[in-house]
């Protein structure tokens, strides 16, 4: 049974340094103990929840920390390709149009500049081809997006955009053409053959030049590396390679080495599932690939003649495609077996862009018909939702709410899963053409590819804290396959040391006034999943804790007699 007889999610001094206080006898150079600890749902509820929750179990009244069933994606933005523009924008979805500009739910590009676009940036150089199409959300937020039109001297390129950019950055403010999209000269081609030295935007991280041109397919892996295959029928037979998330450089594969044949059965957008496996839709083959990196088995899925397009992944591990000319939802299973296919060309058709809400609804655009179609997991249509013309991609939020991007009416609109209706739309300008079939937002990375969630909390141990120990689950009912405990120490909260990981009771060996700690917990294939039961963290000072300290405690002297009964957190 879970022990509350501590001061949980705040400080529990020993009280022999009580005594010491009351006595005028702890000065400075005196040192004192004392412990974070967690272990009920309000303690919990000090720190931040991300994709994660606090259950009360049976017979408890203690809480713990779990995954939310349908994990969503912990960033609030989304990135659209302007393939009409060369360029990428990154939206906040967490955007009120209500509190812009004339308060009404359409931002035009001025209201929206600056406000729901945080930026434009171009995805080349100058003098290279664009025409972006795919965006593929990575673990830090960034974006790659792949460059359909390239193909000079047979080879493809993607771009990598940070979502935190230091440095000189677009504002995302409109200037009657872009929203501030700064230049890439590409002076002397020096950006040419891969590398961004002439980018003026401080927000563009990388640009690689790929074995596979024209490249319509881009997904990230657990691993934070990105998969980048070529389009099909573009340019002869496509290939496939990894690239790693952080320098570009080409991953071998097993039983491939650094590239990965398609032979024209995908190329043409796709993703990455739980077990790590590539899915990537084929559209004139009427077939997608499946491709296993880890045993290098690579399947050919035969779609009975129905052309491929978007692709999304519902809870069950079930994967879902648009066919493009036949108006159905194929639904496939894990191994590559097609179990059902559902015709829906009565509610719309020219299928696009799929994905998945947290209630394992599927929402496709119809590009047809100029609608959002929401289809039950079953393949019933359950609402019809007029947006722009030609919608053709679609994403998830992290408020569970649907993205779709228009490409003939350049914008983007939001939709509420609730009521089924359209309560924002940000005008991209001309010539936006917003084009995209792939994870604008993050969801399918952080809800299928590497489906996790966090727990974090900030902890002020006084100026000169050490740091001792950290312990977790030391309780019962914790679960620690999935669970990763991580922390890092400040003195300012502006300068950080890096995070390191720890086994429980590890000693931390950090100094500094703040401790930031962040527990990972990743759903587990086939398994049960993590569960965090009780946390708990030691230190010590060499100084009088400083009244705003005890304050934050609630600490008060009066209480001594009280506070020396009180055990030290632990199992009773």
């Amino acid at each position: 049974m879970k022990n509350n007889n501590n001061v949980v999610g705040r400080y529990q001094l020993k009280p022999v340094y009580f005594a010491l206080a009351a006595a005028g006898l702890l000065i400075s150079s005196t040192s004192w103990a004392a412990s974070f600890n967690f272990t009920s749902q309000s303690d919990w509820n000090a720190g931040t929840y991300t994709n994660t929750h606090t259950g009360t179990p049976p017979a408890s009244a203690d809480g713990e920390v779990r995954l939310n069933d349908a994990i969503l994606t912990p960033f609030n933005h989304i990135w659209v390709a302007l393939s009409g523009r060369d360029g990428t924008v990154r939206i906040n979805t967490n955007i009120d149009p209500t509190t812009v500009g004339n308060g009404d739910t359409i931002l035009t590009t001025t209201e929206a500049g600056g406000t729901a676009v945080l930026g434009e940036y171009l995805t080349h150089p100058n003098g290279m081809s664009g025409n972006p199409s795919r965006t593929t959300v990575d673990a830090n937020g960034d974006v790659w997006v792949g460059n359909r039109n390239e193909g000079a001297g047979g080879l493809g390129s993607v771009t990598k955009i940070s979502a935190n950019p230091t440095g000189t950055t677009s504002t995302g403010a409109w200037n009657g053409s872009t929203f501030d999209r700064l230049a890439w000269t590409n002076a002397g081609s020096a950006d040419t053959n891969g590398g961004v030295s002439t980018a003026a935007d401080s927000a563009i991280t990388q640009y690689v030049r790929t074995t596979g041109a024209n490249v319509r397919h881009v997904s990230v892996d657990k691993n934070n590396n990105v998969w980048v295959g070529g389009g099909p029928l573009d340019a002869g037979d496509q290939v496939f390679e990894l690239r790693n998330g952080s320098t570009g450089a080409v991953i071998n594969t097993p039983g491939f080495g650094a590239l990965v044949p398609d032979n024209n059965t995908g190329g043409y957008g796709g993703l990455v599932d739980g077990n790590g496996v590539v899915w990537s839709a084929g559209l004139n083959g009427q077939t997608l690939t499946r491709f296993d990196p880890a045993t290098g088995a690579r399947l050919t899925v035969n779609q009975g003649g129905r052309q491929s397009y978007g692709m999304g992944i519902d809870n069950n591990g079930m994967i879902w495609v648009a066919t493009w000319t036949n108006n159905t939802l194929d639904k496939i299973d894990s191994n590559g077996n097609v179990v059902a296919s559902y015709n829906i060309s009565a509610a719309g058709n020219s299928l696009r862009g799929v994905a998945v809400t947290g209630d394992n609804d599927i929402w496709v655009a119809s590009s047809g018909t100029d609608e959002i179609i929401r289809v039950s997991n079953t393949g019933i249509v359950k609402a019809q939702i007029a947006v722009g013309v030609t919608p053709t991609g679609v994403a998830v939020d992290s408020n569970g709410k649907v993205w779709v991007t228009n490409f003939s009416s350049n914008s983007v609109m939001r939709i509420d899963p609730s009521s089924n209706t359209v309560d924002l739309r940000v005008d991209l300008g001309a010539n936006a053409n917003p084009y995209n079939y792939s994870d604008m937002t993050g969801t399918v990375l952080k809800g299928t590819t590497d489906p996790s969630g966090t727990w974090r909390r900030l902890m002020d141990g006084g100026i000169g804290a050490i740091w001792g120990n950290i312990f977790w689950n030391e309780e019962i009912e914790g679960i620690d396959p999935g669970l990763l405990v991580e922390a890092r120490v400040s003195n300012d909260m502006l300068t950080w040391s890096s995070f390191s990981s720890y086994a429980s009771g590890a000693a931390l060996g950090l100094t500094g006034r703040y401790l930031d700690v962040r527990t990972t917990l990743t759903r587990q294939t086939g398994g049960v999943n993590p569960v965090l039961s009780d946390l708990r963290v030691t230190f010590e000072n060499q100084q009088v804790p400083e009244p705003g300290t005890l304050s934050l405690l609630g600490i008060s002297l009066l209480s001594l007699a009280a506070l020396r009964r009180r055990k030290v957190a632990g199992k009773n």
